[in-house]
């Protein structure tokens, strides 16, 4: 299975049964994929969790961020197939991405983008509005991570940025203010959800290290090369010293202590030449988010019906 190329395109049977166009959307719009979804609205889940005193409003945000992530999560690739799609071609992983393979047209994927946006917006409308403005914050950060992978060797710390947004997003949605007692957890709570993103997406990197060598586009897989394996390591080490910081809960410490021996596997099996194993790695990483998502929640069951 070393170094066989795969494809990002996993029409699973749900989506086979759909007609031709309307699988074009869904691929588009990464539905075949819902990992992506998932590891964007894990970090809010924790933050909610772990600030929030009624379970009931914890959970109607829940629910409003999880539809969220899956459009935004939707957004992002729209935009993201839209500045690539001549990268892509030359990649066989996202060759058969709908863009790339001129299967759908650009200003297709432009309604499709308005509509999910309008849909977003509708979702953010329902959240204090503070959050309207923290969002609009990391408008930037989605538009720029496209771009970043051809001018920095770190565009995985880009994508941290933006993948780990849930947190600020959520502690302002929780409390309606930025409530500065409990800012500086999540400030803690958010720089180790960064570092946590960097390690899995440079995992997730090494998928593609060959193609973006030969076209010019930079990962860390490539920047790390054979030391892949200790930056991810380093990258997973500052997350849970953050982590850690982040809370005075024991509930919580236990979570991060599960999730930190879950890292260890991932570390210990990491092959630069084995993207089968790479995309395996990645995808483990939502049990590792359910994993604190369990945690944060005991915690605030805790302290709700306990104390």
């Amino acid at each position: 299975m070393k170094n066989k190329k795969i494809s990002d395109i996993d029409k699973n049977k749900l989506i086979r049964l759909l007609p031709k166009n309307i699988q074009l959307y869904f691929l588009l719009l990464r539905i075949d994929r819902p990992i992506g979804w998932w590891l964007l609205v894990l970090p809010s889940w924790w933050v909610i969790f772990l600030n929030s005193s009624n379970i009931f409003v914890s959970l109607k945000l829940i629910f409003y961020f999880t539809l969220g992530a899956i459009l935004m999560r939707g957004g992002g690739c729209i935009i993201n197939d839209l500045w690539d799609y001549k990268i892509d071609q030359k990649v066989f992983r996202t060759s058969s991405r709908p863009l790339a393979s001129g299967e759908l047209s650009f200003f297709s994927a432009y309604i499709i983008l308005f509509i999910v946006l309008f849909l977003s917006f509708l979702i953010l409308s329902q959240l204090p509005k503070i959050s309207w403005l923290v969002a609009i914050f990391s408008f930037p950060l989605i538009i720029f991570y496209p771009f970043s992978k051809r001018i920095t060797n770190y565009p995985q710390f880009i994508l941290g940025l933006v993948f780990s947004w849930g947190v600020p997003l959520g502690f302002a949605s929780t409390y309606g203010i930025i409530y500065l007692e409990n800012f500086l957890y999540t400030f803690y709570l958010y720089i180790g959800t960064v570092f946590w993103v960097f390690g899995y997406d440079s995992i997730y990197s090494i998928q593609d290290k060959d193609d973006d060598m030969n076209i010019g586009v930079k990962s860390t897989a490539l920047t790390f090369g054979e030391n892949l394996k200790y930056a991810v390591f380093i990258s997973y080490f500052i997350a849970i010293l953050f982590w850690i910081l982040s809370s005075n809960s024991f509930i919580w410490y236990t979570g991060v202590f599960v999730v930190s021996i879950h890292m260890i596997w991932q570390i210990s099996k990491v092959e630069l030449n084995n993207p089968h194993l790479a995309l395996k790695l990645f995808k483990s990483n939502r049990d590792l988010g359910l994993i604190l998502a369990l945690a944060a929640f005991l915690d605030m069951f805790n302290k709700i019906y306990i104390f």
